[in-house]
């Protein structure tokens, strides 16, 4: 039976820096906030474990401007409409894959552009047609035989499910090459509003891309890293459902983000997880590493109370979301990739747990082996 792998990750993010501190004192002066909102969003940003986001504008990290295409802190300019923010997803979003892109074919060994047989796209802040996938197939001068499939708003676990849907692939076609293509541009939805869900969301999410390639591991670079696809396993719990919400607003995506999230996922997880060492006839202490989505500081230390993890076996995850913050879908994969410029030839054979959460509030978990 074919193995697949994940032969090469590579990940960008935009120019634009926004330190934490500053983007925070921005919106206090601008925003009009009584002193309590101010004191609020101030615990909320110092607490994020964030130090600094990427965003494909540069406006981000200056002060409210009439000529700012959405950061509009101050309330004193037009809202930019949906239209406007599709439009600036499309000028950006194939651009930054593509140098996603460039990182991960350079470390490929002898897999070339050519031989790609299957992309697959992801995204949840935006979407046009023709797209992504087309744009990157003309811009990569794929065959355009390519099989294409898009995962569109599905939310902070997308990755997990390509990564699934490129496993199916592989092991029923074993000569396939699957290139999973994921961008997120989350500052494209800001949104002025002192409503508690949506300043956790403008302190939270930020821009990023993520290209990786799976395919059989027999072609696997032998100098690069790379992890073998073993065993996965979804859920979602109804009864919160409400709790994560993700829609097309009349300006924006509109995220419903609450409290109760941290909490329905320590309760859940432990669950979730029994089923998927079950699955893959495993136990919890088979596992060395653990890659769990950094939605946020309260989910990290919900899987770590739920888990019995230490915070150091987290730390990867802790520093993808210091300094990237949270990328949507693609975050995952950016903390498979530190992981993989960490470890040696004597890892090789060991366990990585990964799990990603999103409405739903749906879990999802893999199992991948160091190889």
């Amino acid at each position: 039976m074919t193995t697949p792998a994940i032969i090469s990750i590579g990940t960008a993010v935009p120019p634009n820096k926004i330190s934490q501190a500053s983007h925070c004192a921005i919106l206090e002066s601008a925003n009009g906030m009584t002193r309590e909102q101010k004191l609020t969003m101030k615990m909320i940003y110092q607490r994020s474990g964030i130090k600094q986001r990427h965003s494909v504008l540069e406006e981000f990290s200056h002060e409210d401007r009439a000529t700012n295409s959405v950061f509009h802190p101050s309330g004193e300019y037009e809202v930019a409409t949906i239209s406007k923010r599709m439009k600036l997803y499309e000028q950006h979003a194939t651009t930054l894959c593509l140098q996603a892109a460039e990182e991960c074919f350079a470390h490929t060994g002898d897999i070339n552009q050519s031989e790609i047989t299957h992309l697959i796209a992801f995204s949840c802040t935006g979407m046009f047609a023709p797209g992504l996938d087309i744009e990157l197939v003309n811009k990569l001068n794929l065959n355009h035989n390519v099989e294409r499939t898009c995962i569109n708003f599905m939310g902070c676990y997308a990755a997990i499910n390509a990564l699934k849907a490129a496993y199916h692939i592989v092991r029923s076609q074993p000569e396939a090459v699957v290139m999973l293509a994921g961008v997120e541009l989350c500052s494209l939805h800001y949104q002025k509003s002192n409503d508690l869900n949506q300043v956790v969301a403008n302190a939270l999410f930020s821009d990023g891309a993520s290209v990786a390639v799976v395919a059989s591991s027999e072609r696997r670079n032998p100098d690069v890293t790379g992890f073998c696809l073993n065993t996965f396993y979804s859920e979602f719990e109804a009864s919160a459902g409400n709790e994560m919400v993700w829609r097309i607003g009349d300006d924006a995506f509109d995220l419903r983000l609450t409290p109760e999230v941290p909490h329905v996922v320590e309760g859940h997880i432990a669950g979730l997880l029994q089923k998927l060492f079950d699955k893959a006839g495993l136990t919890k202490e088979d596992v060395d590493y653990y890659a769990i989505h950094p939605g946020g500081v309260k989910i990290l230390q919900a899987c770590e109370e739920s888990l019995g993890l230490t915070k150091e076996q987290n730390k990867v995850s802790y520093d993808v979301l210091r300094d990237y913050g949270n990328m949507s879908s693609v975050t995952v994969l950016f903390v498979l990739k530190e992981y993989a410029k960490q470890f040696t030839a004597a890892d090789k054979g060991k366990y990585v747990l990964g799990c990603a959460f999103g409405p739903g509030i749906t879990m999802e978990s893999m199992i991948l082996q160091i190889c």
